[in-house]
């Protein structure tokens, strides 16, 4: 049996060196009582990087009631950088899949230093600034007990205290049709073998609407597009085609196009590709019982919910890595060029007092995304500048940025969606990370009652690079309180019909 290492690690990293040769002596705790259980092989926790520059795994000492420690020494300096860096799940030493989960800032003192006894999975918690960056994956494969755990985990929706706001959605008619997403779905459906519709069809409440994932080797359910015949892949981005904007669709196809690129540049054609991209289907397509679909791939997430003619298109995760095609097939593509440059317009539009409100830390080196897979749940708070004092330049500006995203689902349905946020403007929150003038990386969020929008200059993953790049932009679109995957929507539905 593999030795298992649990997520955990720190990576330090020196500031700048004194010519005082004093030591400091720091300890770091961390509760692992949560999930010892889960844990194959205690003895092999550890830390990454214990002791000046000192990359090797060292382990963590059990001081009892599953309190594990581990005490080094570290020159005195004016300050030093600490990277709590977490594995992403249990995984063997060999493996060594290791990512971030919080950064701060140390001032030591001759003597000992105790970094505060924290649980697992609450480093976020630590975050310099206001800037919390992501949290730990919470499920890297499938039909693990991770896995289960968090699809056992009753639904609440992202929130920011912790508590739904309600009566924020109802059902009604809004005289957009959805006839020809139901046309398109049906075709397709009725293309497949019995055992292939079998295998991507599932109840209208089923988990699989939140089992899904940006890790590329993560195993989908569904079928796959290399599963089908060029007819059928024909007719299943028809199902697109119908269900998004022009540009929402192109947008999905540059995605592809980018997939296969960083398949060309890695030589990862097992786990990169653009065909690797699963379709699933809730519920029977219908006029007026709730129904939806799903596409699920690496860097490219849409949960659809239709109920008559609304359309909830939340949460929607797209991505790219790199975001420009330089030679060969598809040379000159480019990716999210303009959730870049509106992104930044915005944040320029403000004056000196709104973007020091706005901005939560001015430097942007590690993942800040928070709400991606599995974080269904997430609790968010809203963070940096409420819009409620923008002028009508500044308004138009942030419409026009966040029509980027809500623009890429059908016309009429994209305006009742601008609708609904703009009903909320006043409590929506903008929150930013990076340099002022964004020639580096950045992070943004648009937060409100109604809608949660993320977009995140990523670290690399398949290229070279250890710091946040603008060559890796992963975004995320929510829908607050309760309704993603359209869950309050059918709730409401379920109770009306008594079901």
């Amino acid at each position: 049996m593999k030795k298992v290492l649990a997520l955990m690690g720190i990576a330090m990293l020196l500031a700048c060196q004194s010519e005082n040769k004093q030591k400091i002596e720091i300890t770091f705790q961390i509760d692992m009582s949560e999930v010892i259980m889960d844990i194959e092989d205690s003895s092999t926790i550890g830390i990454v990087g214990s002791g000046p520059l000192n990359w090797e795994i060292t382990p963590l000492a059990n001081e009892g009631n599953d309190i594990y420690s581990v005490t080094f020494d570290w020159p005195i300096t004016d300050t030093v950088p600490i990277e709590y860096t977490f594995m992403h799940s249990y995984t063997s030493f060999d493996e060594g899949n290791i990512g971030e989960a919080a950064y701060r800032m140390v001032k030591p003192v001759p003597g000992k230093q105790v970094v505060p006894l924290v649980k697992w999975g609450d480093l976020p918690a630590l975050a310099i600034g206001r800037a919390n960056p992501s949290p730990m994956l919470k499920v890297e494969r499938a039909d693990t007990k991770a896995e289960e755990k968090a699809l056992g985990t009753p639904f609440l929706g992202v929130t920011a205290q912790g508590v739904v706001e309600s009566n924020l959605y109802s059902i009604r008619k809004t005289n957009v049709s959805t006839s020809p997403i139901k046309n398109a779905v049906e075709e397709f459906l009725a293309s497949l073998t019995p055992e292939l519709r079998e295998n991507c069809t599932f109840p209208i409440d089923d988990r699989e609407w939140r089992r899904w994932s940006n890790i590329d080797y993560y195993e989908r359910k569904g079928v796959g597009l290399t599963d089908l015949s060029e007819t059928q892949k024909a007719l299943v981005f028809q199902i697109l085609k119908e269900s998004l904007s022009a540009k929402g669709f192109n947008k999905t196809q540059d995605i592809m196009k980018m997939e296969a690129y960083l398949a060309r540049l890695t030589g990862e054609t097992d786990l990169l590709g653009p065909d690797l991209y699963w379709f699933s289907f809730m519920g029977s397509p219908s006029e007026t019982e709730p129904w939806g679909w799903q596409i699920d791939g690496h860097h490219l997430v849409i949960n659809y919910f239709i109920l008559g003619d609304q359309i909830v298109m939340t949460p929607t995760f797209m991505g790219s890595e790199p975001n420009f095609i330089a030679d060969g097939a598809n040379q000159g593509t480019r990716t999210f060029e303009h959730e870049e440059r509106l992104g930044l317009k915005f944040y320029h539009s403000l004056n000196e007092e709104q973007r020091a409100e706005a901005t939560l830390f001015n430097k942007k080196e590690y993942n800040y995304l928070q709400a991606g897979a599995f974080s269904d749940n997430m609790n968010v708070p809203y963070k940096g500048l409420q819009l409620s004092g923008l002028n009508d330049s500044q308004r138009q500006i942030l419409e026009e940025l966040v029509f980027e995203y809500i623009g890429n689902i059908k016309a009429g349905h994209a305006e009742i969606r601008m609708e609904e946020i703009r009903t909320h403007l006043n409590e929506t929150y903008f929150s930013w990370v990076g340099d002022a003038e964004g020639a580096g990386p950045f992070y943004y969020r648009v937060h409100s009652p109604v809608v949660l929008i993320e977009f995140d200059h990523q670290k690399p993953i398949f290229l070279e690079g250890t710091i946040a790049d603008k060559k890796h932009v992963h975004t995320v679109v929510r829908t607050p309180n309760g309704n993603d995957y359209g869950k309050d929507l059918l709730q409401q539905h379920l109770d009306d019909h008594h079901h």
